[in-house]
């Protein structure tokens, strides 16, 4: 299905592009350490981005299963209800990784719990709007659906922007360096 497609790759391009950027020195800040910091953020988001095309691939099945349109809406909604669920459990994984001991490791921290929180309420909203589709029409069902895809594409956008501009705001050379290393964020990293 479209939407689904669309809602995990802008949000998989959003936190890629946390992963770009120069050097940096770590040796006088506190908190979590690089490398533990970047196996724990990146393995929330990848345990994340599985569930998400998990539960994507099972909704499309689902949905081509069925032609009963109160039933299409019952599977979307609960697959939303689920990453809701699931985007929950990311951030806060995410938010006990703590900030990175690396300058300005809390404002890095503190931005990227603020983005990840962006996510976790566009799922919430996108949970609200479909409850409201209507079932009584194929046609009146799926401009709705498009219409939330629009919603969603567009809130995790602007959620992908967020970290766009952590890289922009903030030196994270020891991060880049930490994240290049750690298998989990192979998916979330540049190679430039």
């Amino acid at each position: 299905m479209r939407l689904l497609a669309i809602l995990f790759t802008a949000a998989t391009l959003g936190f890629a592009a946390a992963g770009c950027g120069g050097g940096g020195d770590s040796s006088s800040a506190s908190g979590t350490k690089p490398e533990t910091w970047s196996a724990s953020v990146c393995g929330a988001l990848q345990t994340w981005g599985d569930d998400l095309k998990s539960g994507s691939r099972q909704l499309s099945s689902d949905i081509r299963s069925s032609s009963d349109l109160k039933s299409v809406k019952q599977k979307l909604v609960t697959f939303l209800q689920n990453a809701e669920q699931s985007t929950d459990k990311m951030v806060d994984d995410v938010k006990a990784a703590g900030a990175p001991a690396v300058k300005d490791g809390p404002a890095i921290q503190q931005d990227l719990e603020s983005g990840l929180t962006g996510a976790r309420t566009s799922f919430q909203r996108a949970v609200i709007q479909a409850k409201k589709l209507p079932t009584n029409n194929p046609q009146a069902l799926t401009t709705g659906l498009s219409t939330l895809a629009q919603t969603i594409q567009s809130e995790l956008t602007a959620t992908g922007s967020h970290f766009s501009d952590l890289d922009q705001k903030y030196d994270l050379g020891d991060l880049n360096e930490a994240m290049a290393d750690e298998p989990s964020c192979k998916p979330f990293v540049s190679s430039s």
